[in-house]
């Protein structure tokens, strides 16, 4: 474990998945979803090289058939971790026996971690050393600990939006969208929001969006570069997914091949790709 701490919060790192742990203030509240076993064992996944599911968990390149799991391998891998100071700790994961079975490509998977006041700066990069294009996504699954009733907590817009959703059926983008609320800057949360998958919205105007507890601010999270932004729970779980992601599900008719998914990001040979987004917790 790595542990990063100033005046203002303290956060746990795992070098399994460079996965996001805790997030405790200095009065002790603990921000994160801590991962109950009986709702999702999970905190705060890293996605790569895929974000959502593939078609049937598989796709094609250069002829031959690789399968993979819902948002890729890096979730359970071990990463080599280096702390850098107090408050700056750098996680990387580069391509092995096991990733080369699933994903023929070298990479090297970078997850930054700065804390900054009440902000904790995320940068996540992707660089490939080949010759050759590297075909990936990448993105965060970050839980928020949303104590029931569930119906007190809502998220609030940068900007006023009029939000319409993609479709999804089975965990797949049926290539239909919903309009789903217009003119609206603060969505309050039920769990019958979540009882057909999480929310994908069409690209949305704000860059910003705040998990609030009966009005009160909790968590800011910018996601600046992001092109997707999701809503995630279990229904009748106390957490609520703020997830950014630079890629989609697969389609229903996705044709398998690598290259064609859809939102998928080519990185060309020498070249490294990098995104950051922050999470401000509010006292």
């Amino acid at each position: 474990m790595i542990r990063l701490t100033n005046a203002f919060l303290t956060a746990t790192i795992a070098e399994r998945g460079a996965e996001l742990i805790s997030v405790r203030n200095s009065a002790g509240y603990e921000y994160i979803w801590q991962a109950d076993p009986a709702f999702w064992a999970k905190h705060c996944p890293a996605l790569f090289p895929v974000c959502g599911r593939l078609l049937n968990f598989a796709y094609t390149f250069a002829g031959k058939r690789y399968e993979m799991g819902n948002h890729g391998f890096a979730q359970r891998k071990i990463f080599t971790a280096r702390q850098m100071s107090d408050t700056h700790a750098v996680f990387t994961l580069r391509e092995d026996e096991e990733t080369l079975a699933e994903y023929p490509f070298p990479f090297l998977f970078t997850i930054e971690y700065r804390l900054e006041g009440d902000r904790l700066s995320i940068n996540t990069s992707v660089h490939n050393p080949a010759d050759s294009p590297l075909y990936c996504n990448f993105g965060s699954h970050e839980a928020y600990a949303a104590a029931l009733p569930f119906t007190d907590w809502s998220v609030r817009f940068e900007k006023r939006e009029n939000l319409v959703l993609r479709e999804q059926v089975g965990g797949y983008l049926s290539g239909k969208t919903i309009p789903y609320a217009q003119n609206v800057r603060e969505l309050h949360l039920s769990h019958a929001m979540f009882e057909n998958d999480s929310l994908l919205f069409e690209p949305l105007l704000s860059r910003k969006i705040t998990l609030c507890h009966k009005v009160k601010e909790v968590v800011e999270v910018s996601f600046a570069p992001f092109d997707n932004l999701l809503l995630w729970t279990k229904v009748g779980a106390p957490y609520l997914c703020i997830e950014p992601w630079n890629g989609i599900p697969d389609t229903a008719d996705a044709d398998g091949f690598l290259p064609h998914k859809a939102g998928i990001l080519t990185i060309d040979g020498g070249k490294t790709l990098s995104m950051e987004h922050s999470l401000r917790f509010f006292s």
